[in-house]
C-alpha cells in the first residue's frame, strides 16, 4: 500500500484505480515539450499567437449556490481580459475519499481546494506541482502570511496557495439566547466565559425554551476536530515527538477531564442534541431554524444558514472560545489552493492569473480590489453578513488595512454582536496537530459517541484504546 493509501484514507482500500487516462483539462501539448523544455510559468508568460490554453477550476459554487451568477459574470469577464485561456469548471468539495481515485487516474481539476491538514500528504504522494517560480514571479512568497505559507512547503518548495485561515469561536443564536432571557439591555448575548459558565448556560437555554442548550458534532472526524478546542483548555497535548519519535499522549489526566465535561454535557447537564450522530451540516440547519444555543463555529460559516435555512444575518452572533483550567485554546486551520502534478506550466500560469483577478493578491491598485469588493457587495446585496472575518491571508499591513477599509463600506450586522470573536483576547490560536490530524479526529470520534451513547462509559479506559490504536495504526508508520 502506498504513503499516500496510508495517510489519507487510513489504510481503508478504495475505489480501483484507472489508468491511461488523459491529464484534466490539459487539451494542449505541454509548454517544455513543445519548446525544447525551456517554458516557464511566469507572472507575463503567454502562449505562441493563436494558442488557447485550456484549464479546469476546480474551486467553483454548486448549482444551488447563490453566488454562482457572479461568479459566472467574473468566468466571463476574465476569459474577456485573457482571450487565449478557455476556463473550464467543475465543482469539487475536496474529499478524501474521492481525492486519491480521481489524483490516480489522472481526472483531479488543474486548480482544487483543500484543507490546512492535507498538503503534506498530497506533496508526499507527488499529486501536487511545485507553485515556487509562479509563486516567486507573482509576488507571493513575500507577501503571504508566513504562518499559513509554511504548511505548504516542503525541501524549500512550495506547493500551494493559502486562501483563507480561520480560528474557532463560540457560535451563538441570538434568538434562542432572547428568549432565555440571556441578553444585555442591548440585545448583545450574555455568551459563557468559562466552560463551566457554558453548561450552565446551557441549561437555562434548554429549560427555558425546550431546545438542545449546546452542539457538538460527533462523525465525519469533525467531533475530534472541535474537541480540541476543549481539551486544549483542560491541559490536554495529542502527539509528542521524543527523540525523533512521535508518541500519542491524549490519555492524560487532563484528557480524560476534557472527556468527561463532554459526556457531563450529556448525562449531567443534558443539553446536547437528542441525536448523537451529527456533523456541521446539522449545526447549520439547528442554528439556522432555532433548534440550538450554541455550538463552535467560524466566522466562515456564518452564511451557510442564511443560504440553506432563510436565517436572519441580525440573528447570528460569535464570541471567543471559553476558558478551562488551563486558558482559553481556539483551534486553527483553514484552506488553500493546489495545481495537479499533471498541469502544464500554462494551465498553472492561468489559474494565477484566475486567482490575481478574483483579488487574491497584495496588489492594492483599484484594479486589483475590484472583484474583492464586487464579491463583498454581492454578500450585501444578497444579505448576507458581511464584516466579521477570520485571519488576514497577508502579511503587508497596508494590504490589511485596505481591505478592512472596504469591508467596513459593507459591513451590515450589528459588530457588538461579534466583537468578542472578532478580538479574541485572551485566546491562545493553535494549529492542527502535525501527523495524522485527519485520522486522529476520527479516532477522537469514537470515544465521544461511545460517552454520549452509553452513561457507564468510561473516558479513561476508552481514551487508553484510542492512543494504542493510533499510535500502532498512524504513529507508529510516521
Amino acid at each position: 500500500m502506498n504513503k499516500f493509501m496510508k495517510g489519507l484514507v487510513a489504510g481503508s482500500i478504495v475505489a480501483v484505480m484507472v489508468t491511461g487516462c488523459t491529464t484534466k483539462g490539459n487539451s494542449q501539448p505541454n509548454a517544455s515539450e513543445a519548446s525544447g523544455g525551456e517554458a516557464s510559468a511566469t507572472a507575463s508568460s503567454s502562449p505562441a499567437s493563436g494558442k488557447k490554453i485550456t484549464f479546469v477550476n476546480g474551486d467553483w459554487p454548486q448549482t444551488n449556490d447563490q453566488s454562482l451568477p457572479q461568479f459566472e459574470k467574473w468566468k466571463q469577464a476574465f476569459e474577456a481580459a485573457n482571450a487565449n485561456i478557455v476556463m473550464e469548471t467543475e465543482p469539487y468539495p475536496y474529499d478524501a475519499s474521492t481525492f486519491l481515485p480521481k489524483a490516480e487516474s489522472g481526472q483531479l481539476p488543474n486548480l482544487f481546494g483543500t484543507f490546512f491538514t492535507e498538503p503534506q500528504k498530497i506533496i508526499n504522494a507527488g499529486y501536487a506541482a511545485d507553485l515556487t517560480e509562479s509563486m516567486k514571479a507573482y509576488g507571493y512568497d513575500q507577501s503571504l502570511n508566513p504562518s499559513m505559507l509554511d504548511l505548504v512547503k516542503k525541501d524549500g518548495k512550495i506547493y500551494g496557495f493559502p486562501t483563507s485561515g480561520y480560528y474557532m469561536g463560540l457560535w451563538l443564536n441570538v434568538n434562542l439566547f432572547k428568549q432565555a432571557g440571556l441578553v444585555d439591555d442591548k440585545g448583545v448575548p450574555k455568551y459563557p466565559q468559562t466552560y463551566d459558565e457554558l453548561a450552565q448556560t446551557a441549561q437555562v437555554i434548554k429549560e427555558k425554551t425546550g431546545k438542545a442548550g449546546f452542539f457538538l458534532p460527533t462523525k465525519n472526524g469533525q467531533g475530534g476536530w472541535q474537541f480540541m478546542n476543549i481539551a486544549w483548555s483542560f491541559g490536554a497535548e495529542f502527539e509528542k515527538q521524543v527523540d525523533g519519535k512521535w508518541t500519542a499522549v491524549f490519555n492524560s489526566p487532563e484528557a480524560v477531564a476534557a472527556l468527561q465535561y463532554v459526556k457531563d454535557l450529556k448525562w449531567k447537564y443534558k443539553v446536547l442534541t437528542d441525536n448523537n450522530l451529527v456533523d456541521v451540516s446539522d449545526l447549520f440547519r439547528m442554528i439556522g431554524t432555532d433548534q440550538v444555543g450554541m455550538g463552535f463555529g467560524t466566522a466562515d460559516w456564518a452564511n451557510q444558514p442564511i443560504n440553506d435555512y432563510k436565517m436572519s444575518k441580525d440573528d447570528e452572533a460569535m464570541a471567543a472560545v471559553p476558558a478551562g483550567p488551563k486558558g482559553k485554546y481556539s483551534l486553527m486551520g483553514g484552506s488553500l489552493y493546489m495545481f495537479s502534478n499533471n498541469s502544464s506550466p500554462e494551465q498553472i500560469d492561468a489559474g494565477f492569473k484566475w486567482l490575481k483577478y478574483r483579488g487574491y493578491s497584495p496588489d492594492t491598485s483599484a484594479d486589483s480590489l475590484k472583484v474583492f469588493e464586487e464579491s463583498l457587495a454581492n454578500d450585501q446585496k444578497l444579505n448576507r453578513v458581511v464584516g466579521p472575518h477570520s485571519m488576514s491571508l497577508w502579511a503587508d499591513p497596508q494590504v490589511v488595512k485596505t481591505q478592512d477599509e472596504i469591508r467596513a463600506k459593507y459591513t451590515n450586522v450589528n459588530m457588538d454582536l461579534w466583537n468578542s470573536y472578532m478580538n479574541n483576547e485572551g485566546v491562545t490560536i493553535r494549529p492542527e496537530e502535525p501527523i495524522n490530524s485527519q485520522e486522529l479526529y476520527k479516532a477522537l470520534d469514537v470515544v465521544i459517541q461511545a460517552v454520549l451513547t452509553k452513561e457507564s462509559a468510561d473516558p479513561k479506559a476508552l481514551l487508553d484504546q484510542a492512543v494504542a490504536d493510533f499510535q500502532r495504526d498512524y504513529l507508529d508508520k510516521a
